[in-house]
């Protein structure tokens, strides 16, 4: 019994880390939550006497009377049961925009619960949005439009182009290349083949001629 009362009816606690606006906002949605309950009652003794004075009398008007007592009554339950499930469920869970959000069809279905249920859920509604207000970074600007592109879905991903490279430019008319600094290895030309090695190798690299001299 006590696990059926909490899935409809939520707790009166106001947990304790919520800040000072969403606290009162909630306590608002939980009178709201209330007050569909009561209205729910009060529409089904409505559609009770009006269905028994039509058992009594008669009269097409008063069977009218009870059948929209009874659809009331089932629209007032549903609302305080899912107004506990989107906005005080969500509330509690930290989730405020979410809240926010819902609050807005359950002002328009309290209309059914004699406005009593809009009046305190508009006041949640502001209570909300001020505390949704406040968490706001400072100076905090939304995207402009058009500066964030979507990628559609199931393209692949295309990286930025990439700008091209500058040229490189020749050394000057000239100059000497960096290698031509260093030490100058002196060299000897093979009488057979006509190819230049160093002094310091005894054969020719190309065609193994012993070096002359």
């Amino acid at each position: 019994m006590s696990n059926a009362m909490n899935t409809i009816l939520a707790s009166g606690n106001t947990p304790p880390w919520l800040p000072r606006d969403v606290a009162e906002g909630r306590r608002y949605a939980w009178w709201a939550q209330i007050m569909f309950l009561l209205a729910g009652l009060i529409w089904f003794i409505i559609a009770i006497v009006d269905i028994t004075l039509y058992a009594i009398d008669g009269g097409p008007g008063k069977l009218a009377a009870g059948i929209f007592g009874f659809f009331a009554l089932v629209i007032c339950f549903i609302a305080s049961v899912f107004l506990k499930k989107t906005v005080l469920d969500a509330i509690d869970q930290g989730r405020f925009h979410d809240a926010k959000n819902d609050t807005l069809v359950w002002i328009l279905i309290g209309l059914f619960g004699f406005a009593l249920p809009s009046i305190l859920l508009i006041l949640t509604y502001v209570k909300l949005g001020d505390a949704l207000a406040a968490q706001a970074p400072t100076g905090y600007q939304p995207y402009a439009p058009g500066t964030v592109q979507a990628q559609a879905p199931g393209q692949p991903y295309v990286p930025p182009p990439v700008p091209p490279a500058a040229p490189a430019q020749a050394p000057p008319k000239g100059a000497q290349h960096p290698a031509a600094h260093g030490p100058h290895t002196p060299m000897v030309r093979c009488k057979n083949c006509n190819v230049q090695f160093p002094t310091f190798m005894h054969t020719c690299p190309n065609c193994g001629k012993p070096k002359d001299g």
